[in-house]
């Protein structure tokens, strides 16, 4: 969707619009590296990243506000509006509990489902530090802990390790996707927007919304500081394309993920889906990520000390 507005903007207004293509782990860093190298000529003007890229942006100062021109961004709802105007977020997408139907003929309810005796040896995750993905927040949340204090959730993990409870960290989707289809893992947590593609295709596999809620995971547009002015002003131009309703909906209909902007609609598709209703997006875990990048290099040390060494 970005890529095909962006064109018909480019067409429209004159404007040469060029694209990169690649994962917040890949591309943020370098985008770190270019304004280093100079700061006025950052490797993208107009970024789709993802919350913990906001954060960490924000700590490099990498963000400039977004114009008051992109009023499209105003039917952001509330609850994730960025303060500041420092980007604004899109879309969401959902994590969650993603399982082996073979394993489970009815959903697993709740994150501590991880932990249960009768899954061991068939769990998985990501390895530090990539804690925005691998549950460990959530799980810190749910047993006292914080996005800054994430050692209750580092003991469960610890003590799970320790029993055996892991098959081992995950440093892929494909893997993933082949451990849940073989047998070999039958629950780790996961987002829906992955597990939708494999579900569509008829894989035996299922994503479930825990009882205690969803993890929020937003994704939205930041523009970078170091852009001219005239590349701000057609970034504001084409980021209220991009926020129109129309536009948002096409995006979450193709990606498994869930609108943040009013007006936009699923396709009926999913109208029977409880995973893709508003409560979900209402009843989500919604995480402090300036909490959690701060924490992540301490968590980092005490994962590899305590969870990984048992791995």
């Amino acid at each position: 969707m970005p890529e095909q507005v962006g064109k018909a903007f480019a067409a429209a207004s004159g404007v040469t619009v060029k694209y990169i293509e690649g994962t917040n782990a890949d591309t943020f860093p370098k985008l770190v590296s270019s304004v280093q190298i100079n700061a006025s000529k950052p490797l993208v003007n107009l970024g789709f990243f993802n919350a913990q890229s906001f954060s960490q942006g924000n700590g490099q100062n990498l963000w400039l506000p977004v114009p008051d021109s992109v009023t499209a961004i105003d039917q952001v709802l509330p609850e994730y509006r960025v303060p500041d105007r420092r980007g604004a977020y899109l879309v969401m997408d959902a994590m969650g509990l993603v399982y082996s139907k073979k394993a489970f003929p009815t959903p697993p309810k709740s994150w501590m489902d991880l932990f249960a005796a009768a899954n061991r040896g068939k769990v998985t995750t990501w390895d530090a530090p990539s804690f925005g993905v691998n549950a460990l927040p959530v799980i810190a949340k749910l047993n006292g802990g914080s996005e800054s204090n994430l050692q209750p959730g580092l003991d469960v993990f610890e003590n799970a390790a320790k029993a055996g409870q892991f098959r081992g960290f995950i440093a892929s989707l494909d893997a993933l996707r082949q451990q849940l289809n073989s047998g070999e893992v039958v629950i780790a947590p996961g987002f829906q927007g992955v597990a939708e593609p494999w579900i569509q295709a008829g894989d035996p596999i299922g994503f479930a919304v825990p009882t205690e809620g969803v993890m929020a995971f937003p994704e939205g547009f930041q523009i970078v500081k170091g852009s001219s002015d005239a590349q701000v002003d057609a970034t504001a131009k084409l980021m209220n394309q991009i926020f129109s309703p129309e536009n948002v909906s096409a995006y979450c209909n193709a990606t498994g993920t869930l609108p943040l902007v009013q007006g936009a609609k699923l396709d009926a598709k999913y109208a029977d889906r409880p995973s893709f209703q508003l409560s979900t997006v209402e009843n989500a875990i919604r995480l402090d990520w300036n909490a959690l990048v701060a924490a992540i290099p301490a968590a980092t040390k005490v994962w590899n000390e305590q969870v990984k060494a048992h791995i």
